[in-house]
């Protein structure tokens, strides 16, 4: 879907800006303002043109999950070094982990997951002016923090996107080290 002209009328003077600002080769330390001027108006545009799209087409919240995870279902392998355990999680989509083979059958079954349907919330999180939460239905959540991506400023920004929530039939198997 693409984006709307409001969005880019909001988020193209910031860019204008750092363009200008990489000219001087200042680097992000050193910019003062940047939560300001920089994170919060492109959050900001975000957060407005997220629920712009949603109230045009409320598939946008399953195309959003199975974009972000990619098209093949697949097994997350975590190791987590302070608690000594491996974390295995299955995402499974389609429906594609764990079917039965030609010779042998499934031991174990993998529940397809449930994508979103709906955006119960989309808001900055407490506090930091760089980072929004989106919190979907089906026990999907997600934070979006936007950073800088090098050390001097250029118009080149990008979002760490962590998931602080899946639905609970995305299994998850911990395992202890010995």
């Amino acid at each position: 879907m693409p984006c709307s002209d409001s969005y880019w009328n909001n988020v193209n003077p910031v860019f204008d800006r750092l363009r200008t600002i990489k000219e001087k080769k200042i680097a992000w330390h050193d910019m003062c303002d940047k939560e300001d001027t920089v994170y919060y108006p492109i959050v900001d545009a975000f957060i407005k043109e997220m629920n712009r799209a949603y109230s045009i087409d409320t598939t946008i919240t399953a195309k959003l999950i199975s974009y972000l995870l990619g098209i093949r279902d697949f097994y997350k392998v975590v190791a987590i070094d302070k608690k000594q355990i491996t974390e295995f999680q299955s995402f499974n989509l389609r429906g594609e982990l764990n079917r039965d083979g030609k010779r042998t059958k499934a031991t174990l079954f993998i529940p397809k997951a449930d994508l979103p349907t709906e955006i119960i919330s989309l808001r900055f999180k407490p506090d930091p002016k760089s980072t929004a939460e989106l919190y979907f239905n089906n026990g999907w959540s997600l934070s979006f923090r936007i950073h800088n991506a090098s050390t001097t400023v250029e118009p080149s920004l990008k979002f760490d996107i962590q998931f602080l929530g899946v639905p609970t039939n995305i299994i998850t198997i911990n395992c202890s080290w010995r």
